[in-house]
């Protein structure tokens, strides 16, 4: 049996004692009840198998009705808490599969100080002072340190030895990488969803921006809502040693988050932590919470990081919630979600025209083309002015540097900038994913094709279940005209979502580039069915361009025109069209306009889309002009 202290609700469970109090009131558990209890407190609200339970309570080669002995340990427990099953408080029975404790724990161990000895004199070293113990567990602690005490006179020659074995044991499994899975929501309202994601989020980019180790990106993470798999199955898949979990509950402005840290090469709790905080003290809290786990997993604070956790600037629950339900829809990734975003976000900085945060997010929101209808310059003036911003009230946001990376990419082709705005975001957050894959596209754009998957690797490590950086990679290959490799990426992100429509998209053209037009037609026929957008459209008309479909391709050239009477539609989409007709002229005539509009010619250098158009002047020209050498 373990030597913790659980506590929870009204309860303090001394495990090592096996001795439940409440108050004045102690009862004593027989072993296996003991046992039931301390796995539920160890995996507090996730689910615990009838078959964890067994593992647990019995050896393998015990022989016994264990149905029988579970539903006796359950019932035993439940009448200790004074719980029930019908109306249950604490333990809540999940049909034909286990059951879940349903309260937040907080654990602590009872640890006992290695004597400072003497190697060459063992037996002159002095008692070391007992500690003194809080009123609810004195006893227990009293007797323990008798015992150690008494054992000391036996045991101190051995003293040296034991400490330096000890010391090595606890370093040998060191943390070096650590995910945050989502905090759960227990909020009475189902619609306080966006606040537990909002709180995770910031969880992680804390930590992320605080430890000198990798932390799992918050795309990866969240595939693993409501997740019943055991925590060393997830930290297996997601390449990590130690898991953050949680929940959140939210009443009104009142707020209460607990969290546990847990050692998933061992399976065994490092920490836990209640907080009970007003709304308005949430940032405070998330700073709190980031450096008490950075102390657990020994990491330190940058120093400027610790002024900010220390001191975390005032700000209004009501900007703070707006901004979250922003983060909330933009993090949904499709038009609507980042139109919804965009609003909370300009609500927020309405409300509080200091808010950085705030303004990174709209940054990003135009970044992504919304709203639809403005062409490329105009949404490169507001995505600078609000990146701007951003970095104007506070410098330290990598997420707006890297915003400003992609703007100078794709809009203003100043390629050194981009580089250097990908670099300090870097800086400001190596664990910040999609930093290093923005970085790794410009990087892919420039012919730098090593470098480019050197950073794809390291974005990969980050967010491993990333659908956007599986299938960046893929493109790394593709643009490099190494389509073996770059299918299987494409491949591999439909295996995990057969919806992905870049994925399909990008699939069809690989099929294309191989003159298997009937393979490259069918993909990109079920991408049009998922997304029937401009760029889909485009990319269509190309390969039945290419295929020989040239009446087919003509149909699509009109649908775009059509299309660009509700909202803007890149020139490159109808000049991708062409030059797989073989219409240089025409091409060249778009991508002029294209120019002029300031959007979308990063491909020029790489793009196998315009391989029948380089040997001509104009396309050289072209390349000078947006900054890359042909």
């Amino acid at each position: 049996m373990n030597d913790r202290i659980y506590r929870f609700a009204e309860f303090e469970l001394l495990s090592a004692e096996g001795e439940l109090r409440t108050g004045d009131s102690c009862v004593r558990l027989q072993e296996k009840p003991l046992r039931l209890l301390t796995v539920l407190l160890d995996n507090a609200q996730r689910l615990v198998t009838r078959e964890q339970l067994r593992e647990r309570m019995w050896d393998s080669d015990t022989f016994v009705d264990y149905e029988l002995g579970i539903n006796v340990g359950v019932k035993k427990v439940r009448d200790a808490l004074g719980d029930s099953a019908e109306n249950p408080r604490f333990i809540q029975t999940v049909a034909k599969k286990g059951y879940r404790f349903l309260v937040p724990v907080e654990v602590s161990s009872l640890e006992i100080a290695a004597p400072t000895v003497s190697a060459s004199s063992p037996a002159a070293a002095e008692p070391a002072a007992i500690p003194e113990a809080t009123p609810g567990h004195s006893r227990t602690v009293r007797r323990r340190w008798t015992f150690a005490l008494l054992a000391m006179g036996v045991l101190s020659a051995l003293g040296f030895w034991l400490v330096q074995v000890q010391a090595k044991h606890r370093h040998v499994t060191q943390i070096r990488s650590l995910a945050v899975l989502p905090l759960r929501n227990l909020s009475p309202d189902s619609g306080q969803e966006y606040f537990a994601d909002g709180i995770t989020e910031e969880l992680i980019t804390n930590l992320a921006q605080s430890l000198p180790l990798r932390v799992i990106s918050r795309t990866s993470v969240m595939r693993y809502k409501q997740t019943e798999k055991p925590i060393t199955e997830i930290a297996r898949e997601l390449g990590v040693e130690a898991i953050v979990e949680g929940a959140v509950a939210r009443s009104g402005n009142q707020v209460t988050v607990t969290v546990q840290l847990i050692d998933a090469t061992e399976d065994r709790h490092l920490w836990a932590q209640t907080y009970h905080r007003d709304l308005g003290d949430l940032l405070g809290m998330e700073a709190e919470l980031a450096q008490r786990i950075a102390s657990q997993v020994g990491g330190t604070l940058t120093s400027n990081r610790q002024i900010k956790a220390e001191k975390p600037r005032p700000i209004d629950p009501k900007v703070y919630e707006l901004y979250l339900k922003g983060r909330y829809f933009w993090n949904k990734r499709t038009d609507e979600g980042v139109m919804r975003a965009a609003e909370y976000f300009q609500q927020a900085v309405d409300q509080d025209a200091n808010y950085a945060p705030a303004y990174a997010g709209l940054a990003d929101c135009y970044l992504f083309g919304q709203p639809p209808t403005l062409p490329p310059k105009v949404l490169a003036a507001k995505i600078k002015e609000m990146a701007k911003r951003a970095l104007a009230l506070d410098d330290g946001l990598a997420e707006a540097h890297a915003t400003l990376g992609l703007l100078a990419q794709n809009f203003e082709w100043n390629w050194a900038e981009a580089e250097r705005e990908y670099k300090r975001a870097i800086n400001l957050n190596p664990n910040y994913a999609t930093a290093h894959q923005w970085y790794g596209g410009e990087l892919e754009l420039t012919g730098r094709f090593d470098d480019a998957l050197e950073e794809m690797k390291i974005a990969s490590d980050l967010d491993p279940l990333s659908l956007i950086i599986i299938k960046d990679t893929g493109e790394v290959y593709y643009v490099e005209r190494k389509y073996d490799r770059a299918t299987g990426y494409f491949r591999k992100a439909l295996e995990m979502d057969p919806n992905f429509v870049i994925a399909r998209l990008n699939l069809g053209l690989v099929y294309a580039q191989e003159r298997e037009f009937s393979s490259a037609l069918a993909e990109l026929q079920k991408a049009r069915q998922l997304q029937d957008g401009p760029y889909v459209l485009s990319e269509l008309g190309y390969v039945c361009a290419l295929s020989g479909k040239r009446r087919e391709a003509q149909e699509i050239l009109s649908d775009l025109k059509v299309i660009s009477e509700q909202r803007y539609v890149f020139p490159t989409d109808y000049a991708i069209i062409y030059a797989g007709l073989g219409d240089k002229d025409k091409a060249f005539e778009w991508l002029e306009k294209g120019y002029r509009d300031g959007g979308l010619l990063v491909g020029l250098k790489v793009d196998p889309h315009w391989d029948n158009l380089r040997n001509d002047a104009r396309f050289a020209d072209l390349m000078k002009r947006v900054g890359l050498a042909p």
